[in-house]
C-alpha cells in the first residue's frame, strides 16, 4: 500500500489530492472493508494472492469483483487510473 515515506497524511489543497490520486491506478477495497490504492496489477497481486492475469482479464471485461482461491475473502477492484 501507498504511501510510503514522507508524505504528508492530510491534504488541504484540491491539487495536491489530484496529483496524489493520479500516482495511482487502482483501488482496492478489502474484504474488512479498507481500502488501498495501488500503482500496478503486480503490487495487489501480491497482497490479496489473486495473479495479475487474472485481474486484467476480469477487468477488460468489467468484472470488479474477486474472490481468492482457497479463501471466501472477496475484493473490489476499479481502474482509477489512465
Amino acid at each position: 500500500m501507498y504511501p510510503i515515506g514522507s508524505e504528508s497524511w492530510s491534504m488541504t489543497k484540491e491539487k495536491d489530492m489530484i496529483a496524489y490520486v493520479n500516482k495511482y491506478n487502482y483501488m482496492v477495497i478489502f474484504p474488512d472493508k479498507k481500502v488501498e490504492l495501488f500503482k500496478s496489477l503486480r503490487d495487489i497481486q501480491n497482497s490479496i494472492s489473486i495473479d495479475s492475469s487474472t485481474i486484467s482479464k476480469k477487468l477488460k471485461n468489467d468484472e470488479h469483483i474477486f474472490t481468492a482461491k482457497g479463501s471466501e475473502f472477496i475484493f473490489y477492484i476499479e481502474v482509477i487510473g489512465k
